[in-house]
């Protein structure tokens, strides 16, 4: 598809490479790309026979002056990969100076449009697999597993593989860098031999990868084998020592993607882990569940008094003090990452927690007893907020 952008694209880069003034025609003989701007929109006369014979036109000085928006140079016409012809570049000037060019101007554009459509093939595969993933952790899907299935063979993965989710989670600087550190990784971690062609691999808006690695064999202890041996080769030594991985265990079906998620996600949404170490397994770590496993009335007598106490002692400003809370959990305490990712001063950030200990009447610090309570109260706040903020369909 030749579309303004593109065709911009092909005058700028073939007149800045060779100084000769381009026009770029679409197949209407429409100029929608050209070095002189008063000559977009305009109707090219010789363009339109090109088109129509799929040839290229020599128009002399002299011919040019009996023609509609043509001056003297080459027209060609450009054909995509199935054989149509989808426009025309022109080059102004003398044909007997600008005739030897020619074709290096036209295999420029056509290149510069495969290239353009390769990389949109390249973008719409990723939004597409992107999508396909967060509605494969749904717990709220609107289509059946069936369609699932259909789906994920449609965009190349055999969903009757055995896989676990894997959390590839990575210091604030590898998500705050001006390019895309996480993508940079996924790339390399693709690249190698251990990562499969049915491994389903996205980079998600929350921040972290998510893989769900193929497995040969689902034993506990065959699954950690698999997921050191596939990080040993895929993530390099320097990424390591900034990463953290959670690892779900292992369900059968589509419904076993949710909960495996599930386990990988609440590991690492609990922020209670140290990165002294850098891979857990769900399968060794159950405590986390703690959150997710209280009845309503413990919630309700134990821990939204706490919630209230919050709300009332810091007003409109509990949403940015629990926000911060949550980011000093997940920092593992190092206030000047925090202040980094909340772009606050460090001082604000020690204030908060100070006003927090305050409020609750124990102290959070790193490796305290009270942070999981303070964990339970955080999460279940969080909870509320999501479900209070939920739009109404």
């Amino acid at each position: 598809m030749l579309d303004k952008k593109i065709a911009q694209k092909i005058a700028d880069e073939v007149m800045n490479t060779l100084g000769y003034n381009i026009n770029v025609m679409n197949k209407n003989a429409i100029i929608i790309g050209s070095g002189l701007p008063e000559r977009l929109g305009t109707f090219h006369e010789t363009a339109m026979f090109a088109i129509r014979h799929s040839v290229t036109c020599e128009v002399t000085e002299e011919e040019a002056k009996k023609l509609q928006g043509v001056k003297p140079g080459i027209n060609m016409p450009i054909v995509d990969k199935a054989g149509d012809v989808i426009g025309v570049v022109g080059i102004t000037g003398d044909p007997d100076e600008v005739r030897n060019i020619g074709k290096l101007v036209k295999m420029t554009a056509e290149l510069i449009i495969e290239q353009q459509e390769t990389m949109n093939r390249f973008y719409t595969h990723r939004n597409d697999k992107e999508i396909f993933l967060n509605t494969l952790i749904s717990e709220q899907r609107t289509i059946s597993e069936e369609e699932i299935t259909d789906w994920g063979e449609r965009i190349g993965y055999n969903m009757e593989s055995n896989r676990v989710a894997v959390i590839l989670s990575f210091t604030a600087d590898y998500q705050n860098s001006e390019e895309s550190m996480l993508e940079k990784i996924l790339n390399q971690i693709k690249q190698s031999d251990s990562h499969l062609k049915n491994d389903i691999s996205s980079v998600m808006s929350g921040g972290f990868i998510l893989v769900f690695k193929c497995l040969k064999k689902t034993e506990p202890w065959e699954i950690e084998k698999t997921i050191k041996k596939y990080l040993d080769a895929s993530i390099s030594s320097e990424d390591a020592k900034n990463m953290q991985c959670f690892v779900g265990s292992y369900y059968l079906g589509i419904e076993g993607y949710v909960k495996s998620y599930a386990d990988a996600y609440g590991m690492y949404r609990s922020g209670v882990y140290k990165r002294d170490q850098h891979v857990y397994f769900s399968h060794q770590h159950y405590f986390w569940r703690l959150y997710n496993q209280l009845d309503k009335e413990t919630y309700a007598l134990a821990v939204e008094p706490y919630i209230k106490k919050i709300q009332k002692y810091f007003g409109k400003g509990t949403d940015e003090a629990m926000l911060t809370m949550r980011k000093i959990i997940e920092h593992h305490f190092h206030f000047d990452l925090v202040a980094g990712d909340l772009f606050i001063h460090k001082n604000t950030v020690i204030f908060r927690k100070k006003k927090m200990e305050e409020c609750l009447g124990f102290p959070i610090k790193c490796g305290s007893d009270d942070n999981l309570l303070f964990m339970i109260i955080l999460n279940h706040y969080e909870k509320l907020k999501k479900i209070k903020d939920q739009p109404i369909r």
